[in-house]
């Protein structure tokens, strides 16, 4: 997939200040330099999240949460990298480019727009369709899904006429933007709706966009297919996306719990939010996938598979337990008995008895075994090669090695299997699905010279650690520092790579846009170098009048530089000599 370039992210941040984002999610007071607010990551009294404009980043003093304008959005949305960079896109009116893979056309991103803001005329006329249906009406009602609770999911209905919305659509949109929808088809006759006699859902992405629809029909006793999704196409890719995702990142049982329940359907999901359980999405009529399981596990600490109890459901969860163990994630099974799902559930028994059947839900490595146990008479040796077969090409899709061991360990334990036939049938799996990764590079003796592991050496390593966040710190300080540090000192001159990332994009920073924001750097950091950026500002004190000639301190500052820039010369031509003499006795003793 192409990426957002620097430039645009840098633009993004530029057209979107982070005091005025913020503020339309909690109230900010301010104080002095700063604006403060109790923290939306965790629940506090006191205000302790701290919002700098100088600075253009955010810290949370009570839970640690820092970043800046984009790792926000990302953050209280639940949005991955790019969807928040294309989000505050929008809201600053900046036209992104990119570099690598696919790159969307402007027609393209053209034709996208415009696709939504079709989508939404669409909802608009199914909306009004359902106020003119009876049938429509009463059919829900007998759901209980009609009234206020049609209102709020956006509940409507096609009529069921073969071009009606194919003949409003063309007076309004072009073909291309008709067809990026799907909601119209063509053929030799022309134009078509594509549902027809059928009550729709609307089917929302992360940010809350239109990209699809769900539609029933209203007779169930129909010969059609009775649930009926958007077709694939620009905007709909069901195997990515979650019904009612939209709704997780305001969860507020998401927030107590910390775990996302997965459901089989629309009406699963809607009778969940209704009893309060507004934590529940629903893939969209097809097997859980891995990008459907990683979107949920954005949102939460962990999964609950919430699936009916019948044959159908029992191989839905198990297809489901599998993707979840390959990926690692904290999962659960609560299967339902004694009624058809849990849309039944919940309006037969009500929100307890359901919470009933969460409470007892099991881990999903233990469904798992007792499948096995079921399918395989393991005192057979037959049957228990087919159980070890099965376990491995599951437990080989997995890419941790220590979470595959981990299994693999269990899973030999709790069924009785020998241990070492699992593990060797398990990585000999491994290595079938996914390509042996290359390049295993061998220490390099370096000598006396950086051989000291002592205790004594580590203290003197931290101390120099120390100082050079020192450096950083005032660098940040005093930015036009960075127009020398630039051509005295190499970014290798730094102990940890961390702080020699972190020191890489100051410099690009200074050289790209003239200045050095920290809330800038954050988007172009990765974990361990956004840590140290982290340590540097915490003892930072940007000068209230920037304005003003620091020259002094400056000079002493790129002293400073020249210093350290010497220190690393000196370094590298005495691991240079020791190299060299290393290399002679090497010679002397082969000869």
């Amino acid at each position: 997939m192409a990426r957002v370039t620097r430039e645009s992210i840098e633009e993004v941040r530029r057209a979107n200040d982070i005091v005025d984002v913020i503020r339309g999610y909690v109230p900010l007071q301010k104080r002095g330099s700063q604006f403060w607010a109790n923290c939306p990551f965790h629940d506090e009294k006191t205000p302790s999240f701290s919002v700098s404009p100088q600075r253009q980043f955010y810290k949370c003093f009570g839970c640690g949460a820092f970043g800046n304008v984009i790792d926000f959005v990302m953050a209280q949305e639940r949005l991955d990298f790019r969807e928040a960079i294309e989000k505050l896109a929008e809201r600053g009116g900046v036209t992104l480019s990119y570099d690598g893979g696919n790159a969307p056309s402007r027609q393209e991103t053209s034709i996208r727009a415009r696709a939504l803001e079709m989508m939404e005329w669409a909802q608009r006329g199914f909306v009004a369709n359902l106020a003119k249906h009876e049938p429509a009406r009463q059919y829900l009602e007998s759901r209980g899904l009609g009234g206020e609770v049609a209102e709020r999911w956006g509940i409507g209905y096609a009529p069921d006429e073969y071009h009606r919305q194919a003949d409003a659509a063309l007076k309004k949109f072009d073909a291309e933007t008709i067809e990026a929808t799907g909601l119209c088809k063509r053929n030799e006759r022309g134009w078509y709706d594509f549902f027809r006699g059928r009550v729709t859902f609307p089917i929302r992405d992360p940010r809350g966009r239109i990209v699809g629809f769900g539609a029933r029909l209203l007779d169930p006793e129909a010969k059609a297919q009775k649930y009926l999704n958007s077709a694939e196409g620009l905007l709909f890719q069901k195997s990515k996306l979650l019904y009612g995702v939209d709704r997780l990142a305001h969860s507020q049982k998401l927030k107590e719990t910390g775990r996302v329940l997965l459901m089989e359907g629309y009406t699963d999901v809607i009778a969940a939010h209704e009893a309060g359980f507004d934590n529940a999405v629903a893939p969209l009529g097809t097997a859980l996938t891995r990008e459907q399981v990683a979107l949920a596990h954005r949102y939460g600490d962990g999964i609950t598979l919430v699936l009916d109890g019948d044959d159908a459901g029992r191989a839905a969860a198990e297809r489901a337990v599998n993707v979840v163990l390959e990926l690692g994630v904290d999962a659960k099974v609560a299967t339902i008995t004694g009624a058809k799902d849990p849309f039944d559930l919940l309006r037969q028994q009500g929100p307890q008895a359901f919470q009933g059947v969460l409470d007892g839900a099991k881990d999903a490595f233990d469904y798992k075994m007792q499948l096995v146990r079921e399918r395989y008479d393991l005192d057979r040796p037959v049957e228990k090669e087919g159980a070890i077969q099965e376990l491995a090409k599951m437990f080989g899709g997995v890419q941790s090695p220590t979470l595959r061991q981990t299994l693999t360990n269990r899973a030999a334990s709790t069924l009785g299997l020998r241990e070492i036939a699992l593990s060797q049938a398990v990585e000999s799996a491994f290595h079938q699905q996914v390509a042996a990764k290359a390049g295993n590079s061998s220490p390099v003796e370096i000598g006396r010279v950086s051989a000291s592991v002592e205790v004594s050496g580590k203290v003197i390593e931290n101390n120099k650690i120390s100082y050079e966040r020192e450096v950083l710190r005032r660098l940040i300080e005093h930015p036009r520092a960075l127009g020398t540090a630039s051509a005295e000192l190499a970014p290798e001159a730094f102990s940890a790579e961390a702080l020699r990332e972190l020191y890489r994009e100051m410099l690009n920073a200074w050289d790209e846009h003239g200045e050095l924001v920290p809330g800038a750097l954050l988007s172009h950091l990765q974990n361990d170098a956004r840590q140290e950026l982290e340590r540097v500002l915490e003892h930072i004190r940007i000068p209230a009048d920037q304005g003003a000639d620091h020259a002094e301190e400056e000079n002493r500052l790129v002293r400073e530089i020249q210093k350290l820039a010497a220190e690393f010369a000196g370094n590298r031509r005495a691991q240079g000599l020791e190299e060299l003499r290393l290399k002679k006795g090497r010679r002397a003793t082969r000869a």
